[in-house]
């Protein structure tokens, strides 16, 4: 894993631009800390520092091709490259370094900006063609790896993080209100484009951009489709299911550093690495619990499990009187006001596996996104649904329609009368943990721009998932771009690069989700049964007592966030009251913007 800039000019590169990009790799040392380097030509400048962990001692970057002509520089890892690199070598490419990216160079020869089609891994990379002045940038299917841009004066900049850009390149940055209030609501953005820096804004997951004299043009590569194609029995789907994990699993073991498996005792991390033990590596697992007793605690289960299937495990303590230290340490490597409580616990594991000598982590990311696993998130499209239902029956025609609404009537009454269905009209009933502490925030709350007050009460935020009646598909796919791209990877990449450790995420390989996603619904989700199909997928491989235990997350004690809130004093904004969305961001901005 990697930090990335690239800086294109329509002038000419300068000594000083030459400077900046040294700089970028500096201020990006942890994510690579192993090698760096930088390369310039009158037009385009690349920067790369590296964390090696293919190819350690032969995969310096930036990388070229036979004949010079194409300069790259990747973040990332290109998981089929042993397969692309014997097809590449087969049509006459000749390979310089053990590097994984560099099969991005040789399928750019073959493909053009194709090459795209035919890669997996999670990756985010520029490639410069000298022969065309042309930049080619390009970010993962899924958004794993986070590409952020700006338009400056005579050029673009491009970097793995927003905050080198805006140390760096913006000289007099804007918040965005709206993007800032609804990471303070809902925890992480909803915008994909626009960064609370209105200046900065984010290449999208599946997406790409190619920029020369004329300017910028973005292109998506890829687009989750939701059209059900699959034609084959719910037996032949458990297996194509089981088929495409194992694979993925598999590639994403490859690595020439230590591996380790994060393993929760959760269905998820369990069944990552029951199919990582049938590969017939050794498997490694780590389990993290808190000092004391706390209900979200799944050491005794995974320890069980790692028992009986033989693993190396590792055990991790958190204790809670480190978690000041983790707040203020976490958040020096965040440049997002992603807000999630569990991040110092999150901060605190891949700080301890990076000390027990693991680079590599394997996690069970992405199972409840692709499963339906959240109770929360499959209630509120019910809801929906029957809102959609309810207000069909409107305006009545005929008989039979009133008959079919009494029906409707008796069955739902206690939605109709108590509202319980509308979530998407009924605000508070999203994201409701966080509802009362940012409006009672809002109601005071403000900050200073340009010498005028910006005040949140006046900002209106909401979340929305398309039509009136969203399915479970549409509400889930709104999750899976947003939280999981957001929140989810963006956490991991940061807080894993924070301690030079990369964080891969098997049950979120794009040919499983393609293959999911054409699955009909009824054949992969029922009411009231979160994850029932991939439960049926993954029976005959993880135990019934992993199976059936109730789901857990793995939040922090509430007494040390209250102690949090209470103990911090606002920098940036002014308001009356404090939660700890409101005091993560407001660290975070008084860091950054002083």
């Amino acid at each position: 894993m990697c930090g990335i800039s690239a800086l294109y000019r329509f002038t000419f590169i300068s000594g000083t631009d030459r400077e900046k990009l040294v700089a970028m790799n500096r201020e990006m040392h942890y994510r690579g800390p192993d090698e760096n380097d930088t390369w310039v030509d009158d037009t385009c400048g690349l920067a790369h520092t590296r964390l090696s962990i293919i190819g350690p001692d032969n995969g310096k970057q930036p990388l070229f091709n036979e004949d010079g002509s194409l300069v790259l520089i990747c973040n990332g890892e290109i998981y089929n490259y042993v397969e692309l690199k014997k097809l590449l070598q087969s049509k006459g490419h000749i390979f310089s370094t053990l590097s994984d990216n560099e099969t991005i160079l040789h399928l750019y020869e073959e493909y053009g900006r194709n090459c795209l089609d035919h890669l997996r891994g999670m990756f985010a990379f520029c490639l410069y063609d000298k022969n065309k002045k042309l930049l080619f940038t390009a970010r993962d299917r899924i958004g794993e790896k986070t590409l952020y841009y700006a338009q400056i004066q005579t050029g673009l900049v491009f970097c793995s993080e927003l905050k080198t850009i805006l140390k760096f390149f913006i000289d007099k940055p804007q918040i965005d209100a709206h993007a800032l209030a609804e990471c303070l609501r809902y925890n992480h953005p909803l915008d994909l484009r626009n960064t609370w820096i209105e200046q900065i804004k984010r290449l999208q997951a599946g997406e790409y951009a190619l920029v020369d004299c004329k300017g910028i043009e973005l292109h998506r590569y890829w687009k989750r489709d939701l059209t059900p194609a699959f034609e084959g029995s719910q037996e032949e789907a458990k297996r194509k299911t089981l088929d495409l994990m194992r694979e993925s699993v598999d590639v994403c073991l490859r690595s020439d550093l230590p591996v380790a498996i994060l393993l929760s005792g959760g269905i998820d991390s369990c069944t990552v690495a029951a199919l990582a033990q049938e590969t017939g590596r050794e498997v490694h697992t780590i389990t993290v619990g808190y000092k004391g007793q706390h209900d979200c605690d799944e050491r005794e289960t995974a320890r069980r499990f790692a028992r009986e299937m033989g693993f190396m495990h590792h055990e991790i303590e958190l204790d809670t009187i480190d978690f000041e230290k983790n707040f203020q340490e976490y958040t020096c490597f965040i440049d997002e006001p992603v807000c999630d409580v569990s991040s110092m616990s999150q901060w605190a594991i891949y700080k301890k596996a990076s000390e027990l000598g693991f680079k590599v982590l394997l996690g069970g990311l992405g199972g409840d996104e692709l499963f339906y696993g959240y109770p929360y998130w499959n209630k509120v499209a019910g809801s929906l649904q029957l809102t959609r239902m309810h207000q069909s029956f409107f305006p009545w025609k005929g008989l039979d329609k009133k008959t079919e609404f009494l029906k409707f009537f008796f069955r739902n009454w206690k939605h109709v009368l108590w509202a319980g269905y509308p979530y998407k009209i009924n605000e508070s009933l999203l994201t409701n943990w966080t509802y009362n502490d940012f409006y009672t925030f809002a109601s005071t709350g403000s900050y200073r721009q340009n010498g005028e007050a910006v005040l949140f009460r006046d900002i209106e935020v909401h979340q929305s998932f398309g039509d009136k009646g969203a399915s479970i598909e549409q509400v889930y796919a709104t999750v899976f771009s947003t939280f999981m791209t957001t929140l989810c990877l963006y956490l991991a990449d940061r807080l894993g690069m924070g301690n030079s450790t990369e964080i891969r995420s098997p049950l979120i390989d794009y040919k499983l989700i393609e293959f999911v996603s054409s699955l009909p619904v009824e054949m992969k989700y029922k009411k009231d049964e979160p994850k029932w199909f991939m439960k049926e997928v993954i029976r005959d491989h993880v135990p019934g007592y992993i199976l059936t235990a109730p789901k857990r997350g793995f939040t922090p004690p509430k007494n040390f966030i209250e102690k949090l809130n209470e103990k911090y004093e606002y920098q940036f904004f002014s308001a009356d009251s404090k939660f700890f969305n409101s005091v993560l961001s407001d660290r975070l901005i008084s860091r950054l913007l002083n």
